[in-house]
């Protein structure tokens, strides 16, 4: 988990018991601003309710986006405005789930926001600070760690103001800026038009992936939970514990034990297979209209401009349809949906 590294690696780098390979940034440009930073985040992160969607669930809330963007598109407003006012389900909330999972997720649904990409793009884990403690506004940090990669610090975190009436307004954002990140990245050697460029991707990364977190806190109050199984999850286990006593890791110890892992149930396994069946379906009537349907062309005279004439026999032309090909393409019932879950996690 992103969780756990986050919190091992600000612990122990705050104890000063970290070390350069581990976390560059710490030792390579150290500053009160970065140290003002963790010591913010390793409370925050410690105090957090947390989440944890597998690949199924963070593919799942991320197809409910693609049809409220649609439908907010329409109507000409952003998409959160379709969810409406989502209380968070505490004052400090962590939501995590796999980038790569979903980035492929994305890519074989055809996503739009793939449109234009050749292959699955993302990459790593990716988690949500949501912080709402603070009477003015609600600050959001993501992280992003890309795998075979170290935990670096964001880059910069989403201030959403409140409205006089205590609303958040997502028309007024302030993005923060990390000072000592900015410091790390021109020591490593990158020019300002490249540190702009990963604040801005940084930045619409936020925002884009902002509505998985929104919807699984709709889902978790919804009568039926929208079909997803929350169940609770040992996050640091005995021997982690243990071993922390041993070697004064304060930090593991201060941290929640447990989470709320997110998985789908038969009624969004449905969702899901119903959504595979219809893309299908639209891809081969696609690739059928590339070309003819198979039929008879009767035998006729062929004229070219050399004043050649040729005696064409008649022949058949184009591909047989093919027979399993669906006339329409209906979601399985809810009860009909099986969905295995593994035997030691299974909710009771």
């Amino acid at each position: 988990m992103l969780y756990k590294s986050l919190i091992s690696l600000y612990g122990s780098s705050l104890a000063g018991k970290s070390v350069p390979k581990d976390d560059l940034i710490w030792h390579f440009t150290p500053s009160d601003d970065l140290r003002q930073f963790r010591v913010y985040a390793l409370d925050a992160l410690q105090q957090a309710k947390v989440f944890l969607l597998d690949h199924l669930a963070a593919a799942y809330t991320d197809t409910l986006h693609d049809a409220v963007s649609k439908q907010a598109e329409e109507a000409g407003v952003p998409a959160m405005a379709i969810l409406g006012e989502v209380k968070l389900p505490a004052p400090v909330v962590w939501v995590e789930f796999d980038d790569r999972e979903l980035g492929v997720a994305r890519f074989e649904r055809a996503s739009l926001v793939t449109r234009h990409d050749e292959k699955p793009l993302g990459t790593g884990l990716r988690g949500y600070l949501l912080d709402d403690r603070n009477e003015g506004h609600l600050r959001i940090t993501m992280f992003h760690r890309h795998e075979n990669s170290r935990v670096v610090d964001p880059i910069c975190a989403l201030l959403v103001k409140r409205t006089p009436t205590g609303q958040l307004n997502y028309d007024d954002v302030e993005v923060e800026l990390s000072r000592s990140v900015v410091d790390f990245r021109v020591r490593s050697g990158d020019t300002m038009e490249m540190i702009q460029g990963r604040r801005t991707v940084h930045q619409v990364e936020t925002g884009y992936d902002l509505f998985i977190p929104y919807v699984l806190f709709a889902m978790l109050v919804s009568p039926d939970l929208g079909g997803i199984i929350p169940t609770e999850t040992e996050t640091f286990t005995a021997k982690d514990t243990k071993t922390a006593r041993k070697f004064g890791k304060s930090w593991v110890l201060g941290a929640q034990k447990s989470h709320l892992t997110i998985r789908i149930g038969p009624q969004a396994a449905a969702h899901m297979a119903e959504r595979t069946a219809r893309l299908e379906f639209e891809r081969q009537t696609v690739e059928e209209r590339n070309g003819p349907v198979r039929h008879w062309v009767s035998e006729h005279e062929r004229h070219y401009r050399s004043g050649k004439v040729v005696l064409v026999k008649g022949h058949h032309r184009g591909q047989a349809p093919d027979p399993n090909l669906p006339t329409r393409v209906m979601g399985p019932k809810s009860d009909a949906a099986i969905f295995e879950f593994p035997p030691a996690e299974s909710p009771k």
